[in-house]
């Protein structure tokens, strides 16, 4: 870095508090939370959420050419957002875009999605994107001290 060059805390710390969200929210999905796809040709078929906003979502389904699904790219479908093995949030979604994606676990689709905000259960839906960047922001990694934090 050079002597002229001038940091914005502002927009590093931004930075770093969606760093977390976006790790939070990633344990959260792959520890907590079991995501379902509604399809009339497979029934319930398991997806991975990778991001959430109050718009729209992400997930990614693993490459198949031989069995490409989704294969529309307009398609509407509902997620179940399963909290226990019994029990789900239905969140009606409509795929915008996708592209490949491969990492560490292989190759993978993504696609975007918009959320539709005209169904009665997308207060609940919001209100859990909103809870998901709260705990983001506040939750401590255990050290296995016994500190209590105060406000």
């Amino acid at each position: 870095m050079s002597d002229k060059q001038v940091v914005d805390f502002v927009e590093l710390r931004a930075q770093k508090i969606d760093e977390k969200r976006r790790k939070a929210e990633r344990i959260l999905f792959q520890q907590l939370l079991n995501v379902y796809c509604v399809t009339e040709n497979y029934g319930l078929r398991p997806i991975d959420l990778v991001e959430v906003s109050e718009e729209g979502c992400s997930f990614q389904v693993p490459f198949d050419q031989n069995h490409l699904w989704p294969k529309d790219i307009k398609e509407r479908f509902v997620f179940r957002l399963y909290f226990s093995q019994d029990t789900y949030l239905p969140v009606h979604v409509n795929i915008a875009n996708s592209r490949p994606y491969i990492d560490n676990n292989g190759r993978f689709t993504r696609y975007g999605c918009s959320v539709d905000k005209t169904t009665t259960t997308y207060p609940t839906y919001q209100q859990f994107v909103k809870f998901l960047k709260l705990y983001s922001e506040h939750a401590h990694k255990d050290q296995g001290n016994k500190t209590v934090f105060y406000i």
